[in-house]
């Protein structure tokens, strides 16, 4: 058993190398046909590994905002990274991003379909997963028109002011009940913020 074990795990990671550097070479190959296509696609970013892409650029020791912001200087406002074995366009200029939400946003509207976004998603339900077609264009419009509209918005003001005064005011007693007892008042900004914005959103969705 010892035996079959010890030819085996060898066996199996030869198998894998060997798989990956196919995958590596046919990838490779894909990329290099047709000078039509290389010239109308963007700019990939190098440094791409097999099957990951560009996410050990991403780790770190920078944020990866900072990351891709560094990117556009040798690559130009347009290019792609891979994100594992799918491809990603990052556009670095409000220009050319207005462009890909008006003149081509029916393009930028599409999504990938995956059995877990179908599952996850009752079968794409859900507006930010929708693909393009008639009940996502309804959903936008239902979006735009009534919920994100300047008169929802406007109607929605006494809300938004009345839970800012109450979170402000939470603030304030914190403040005076630490300064009876001699303490220093310590405020995490990101759980207060995260707290009005949970408050905000029951409020619009349920009145409480």
């Amino acid at each position: 058993m010892e035996l079959i074990i010890a030819f085996t795990v060898p066996l199996l990671a030869g198998i894998f190398t060997f798989l990956l550097f196919v995958y590596y070479v046919i990838g490779l190959s894909k990329s290099g046909h047709g000078e039509s296509r290389k010239s109308r696609s963007p700019p990939e970013a190098a440094g791409a590994w097999p099957l990951i892409g560009h996410l050990h650029l991403l780790k770190g020791p920078e944020l990866p905002h900072k990351t891709l912001e560094n990117l556009p200087d040798k690559y130009g406002p347009v290019f792609s990274i891979r994100l594992g074995v799918h491809r990603a366009l990052i556009v670095n200029t409000w220009e050319i991003a207005k462009e890909c939400f008006t003149i081509n946003d029916r393009v930028i509207s599409v999504r990938p379909r995956a059995i877990a976004l179908e599952h996850l998603t009752y079968n794409y339900a859900m507006f930010g997963f929708s693909p393009y077609g008639e009940y996502w264009r309804e959903l936008r419009k239902i979006a735009t028109l009534q919920l994100l509209s300047n008169h929802r918005l406007a109607m929605l003001n006494s809300v938004i002011e009345s839970e800012v005064k109450v979170s402000i005011k939470g603030v304030y007693d914190l403040c005076v009940k630490n300064k009876n007892d001699s303490k220093k008042t310590v405020l995490e900004m990101k759980k207060w913020f995260g707290g009005l914005t949970l408050n905000l959103i029951l409020r619009v969705m349920v009145g409480k």
